[in-house]
């Protein structure tokens, strides 16, 4: 059995797969001093199917998507400074 008929058989295999791949080249960007978008960037290239094909529902992309785009918010709402908030101003109302 090939390894890539092995992560595609569940989806927890193909999600530890994709952090797997994650890491080892959030690694190897940092180590190149690259931001770790551009790994997760290359991560996203070579995980599709132009490479190893590790994702193959569109269900689990639009999972992925989605986890991906509320982890971001929470960075981002993680750093915002609330007293920069409050010296903006308040509603007009």
């Amino acid at each position: 059995m090939n390894v890539i008929e092995l992560i595609s058989q569940s989806s927890f295999t193909e999600i530890a797969a994709l952090l797997v791949l994650a890491a080892i080249l959030g690694f190897i960007g940092l180590l190149l001093r690259q931001p770790l978008i551009v790994s997760f960037i290359a991560v996203g290239l070579i995980a599709g199917p132009s490479a190893l094909d590790i994702v193959h529902s569109k269900e689990q992309i639009k999972l992925l998507s989605e986890l991906g785009i509320a982890v971001l918010l929470f960075l981002v709402g993680i750093k915002l400074d609330v007293k920069l908030i409050k010296s903006i101003g308040g509603f007009p109302y």
